[in-house]
């Protein structure tokens, strides 16, 4: 099996923990074990007590039972919890795709979706977005051009990273009327899932909505707790379960305790962690939307109406990657240019922080000193 090297991750290598001001972090504000614990009474002495030995494959029961609470027909017996979002992404695709498989997938796109089953032999056709009237548009006759009757796996991801894209209940549903006809599963990222701007956004998990709908989610993105490296599979398919439950006795075996623990606190408490997270989103999104206003003739910028994240064009005559070295290089600010996604001319910039501000205003020095003549 060869697999490309991962050109996001190995950007983020290089530069992630060495620039000083961050525009594109694709989550939200994170906390201290301190800060968990601190939600639940007697946490801490539990956490202090706690058996470090092997966990349970399938999950902690009780995490997994907190998880089920994510949605409104999936059970316990219905989730796999797994090793942050990488994990499951490459065991589904290795327990479900065989060669000569055809896949789809949402692009630009998280770049494992591709890699893994290009890896095993399948065929890899792109869904790609539309840049529309300064939006950005997944058409739905485009993806029914694309399925055959070899069509396994549709992957999706909404909300949508990096262009902040989110479907409609509508879109959604037609997404699946189409999947059914063809007996097609759909694979669905749903990490930023729960960060929408204003509840009319809110859609249903496919796991909830589709019979051969998987559903991914992670505490990194939206719940901003990356370091418990927890993410999971849901689906009413046990076929599904058993299969990547088997693939995951080859990898990780079972999960951190101690990460599985404090990941239940947090979906515990998710609506606290919510409600802070969402009000940075809101100051944020708000400051970003009065600056690409202002600097509208050097660039556009598609709201999101959900998640942290969103994708800005360069409306000026220079290459995404060189302009975002000469950002890092001038004033230390980390963005993420188009190219690491194949897909040019635009910049991903993230705004589930607190000093996204600052950070901003570090931005808009070097648009005044170096492209305002």
């Amino acid at each position: 099996m060869t697999i490309k090297p991962f050109k996001l991750e190995r950007f983020y290598t290089i530069h992630e923990f060495t620039a000083e001001y961050l525009l594109c972090s694709s989550d939200c504000e994170s906390m201290s074990v301190r800060d968990v614990l601190s939600l639940e009474n007697g946490a801490l002495e539990k956490f202090q007590d706690l058996w470090l030995g092997y966990t349970e494959t399938k999950g902690n029961p009780f995490l997994r039972e907190d998880i089920s609470s994510l949605y409104n027909t999936i059970t316990p017996n219905d989730l796999l919890v797994c090793t942050g979002a990488q994990e499951p992404i490459f065991l589904f695709s290795q327990a479900i795709l065989k060669p000569e498989d055809e896949v789809i997938v949402q692009f630009p796109c998280y770049q494992s979706v591709q890699s893994i089953p290009e890896s095993i032999g399948c065929k890899v056709l792109d869904w790609t977005v539309r840049y529309e009237n300064k939006k950005f548009v997944f058409n739905i006759n485009d993806l029914k051009k694309l399925v055959s009757n070899k069509t396994k796996v549709i992957y999706l991801n909404t909300p949508h990273n990096p262009t902040g894209f989110h479907f409609s209940k509508r879109e959604q549903l037609e997404i699946i009327e189409i999947a059914r006809k063809n007996n097609i599963i759909i694979f669905c990222d749903e990490v930023y899932r729960e960060l929408e701007h204003k509840s009319e956004y809110t859609i249903p998990a496919f796991a909830d909505i589709y019979e051969n709908g998987v559903s991914l989610g992670v505490m990194s993105k939206a719940y901003g707790l990356p370091g418990l490296r927890i993410g999971w599979i849901a689906t009413k398919s046990q076929k599904i379960i058993e299969n990547i439950e088997i693939l995951k006795e080859y990898t990780t075996i079972c999960n951190s305790g101690p990460s599985e623990f404090l990941a239940g606190i947090g979906l515990r408490n998710r609506k606290s962690i919510l409600e802070r997270n969402l009000k940075i989103v809101e100051k944020n999104i708000a400051l970003l939307d009065h600056f690409f206003i202002k600097y509208s003739d050097l660039f556009s910028w598609d709201k999101p109406n959900s998640g942290p994240i969103g994708f800005v064009k360069i409306n000026f005559d220079e290459d995404d990657m060189v302009f975002s070295e000469r950002v890092i290089k001038k004033k230390n600010i980390l963005l993420l240019p188009g190219e690491i996604y194949d897909y040019k001319g635009f910049f991903r910039v993230g705004f589930g922080r607190k000093n996204m501000p600052e950070t901003l205003e570090k931005f808009e020095e070097f648009i005044i000193e170096n492209l305002i003549k």
